[in-house]
């Protein structure tokens, strides 16, 4: 069975060269477009099994290469991998109503490539390429391994009284505010303050509220922990 073939369209050669290389290695055939005019006569004249279709284009954008595509393919025989840097739930929403079967932002790794082009790809091709290999889950993460970062000037903390709470919670949430440094992590903090884990959680859960603190993962990235919160993950 001949290989399963993929077209690639983007403006940008290094995001083919790296798309290309991901397929070529997991033994797709691949074809290259750089524009939405040159993609849409690729479609006709080769007959690609798969699309992974960026969004912004120079002439006609992906969204109307996209239409365009399932016009001419009333039976959705050809799968259309959408890939953008736009990447909100808006974006992901949008571009799905355009007839993609999966939206896959920017900057991705090979391996997630290789899954959404496998998960897409009809059941009689799958045979004439393996696998793709199989990607270790990331552990959960937690409120306990995140680092808090001051949000405000700490010099509030000496002329006013935002905490409505008695004069030992206040103290303490003081001293937990002092020890934030950016570097240590929440069990980290809950081991130098004393007390446990759960009631430095919900010390730090009234300075995030009152916006005095944020969260990062070890990277730096500020991550969202309202849903944390709500969870409740407070284990190491």
């Amino acid at each position: 069975m001949s290989r399963p073939k993929i077209l690639i369209v983007d403006d940008s050669a290094a995001a083919c060269l790296f798309i290309a290389n991901a397929l070529q290695q997991a033994g797709y055939g691949v074809n290259i477009a750089f524009d939405g005019h040159n993609a849409l006569a690729k479609v006709l004249a080769l007959r690609p099994q798969c699309l992974v279709l960026d969004v912004i284009l120079p002439d006609v954008n992906g969204y109307t290469v996209c239409r365009q595509v399932r016009a001419a393919d009333p039976q959705h025989t050809v799968p259309i991998i959408l890939i953008s840097t736009k990447n909100t739930a808006l974006d992901r929403t949008y571009g799905l109503s355009q007839g993609a079967d999966r939206y896959l932002s920017k900057p991705f790794t090979a391996e997630a490539l290789l899954q959404t082009v496998w998960d897409v790809l009809p059941s009689h091709l799958r045979s004439a390429v393996p696998p793709p290999p199989l990607v270790p889950k990331p552990p959960a993460m937690t409120l306990a391994s995140l680092i808090p970062r001051r949000r405000v000037d700490p010099t509030l903390f000496t002329t006013s009284n935002p905490f409505a709470g008695s004069m030992r919670m206040d103290q303490r949430t003081r001293q937990l505010y002092a020890a934030i440094d950016g570097l240590k992590t929440v069990d980290e903090l809950s081991a130098v303050m004393g007390g446990g884990i759960k009631e430095t959680v919900e010390t730090l859960r009234t300075l995030f509220v009152q916006q005095r603190i944020e969260f990062c993962d070890k990277e730096g990235g500020i991550v969202d922990s309202h849903r944390l919160f709500s969870d409740t993950k407070v284990s190491s």
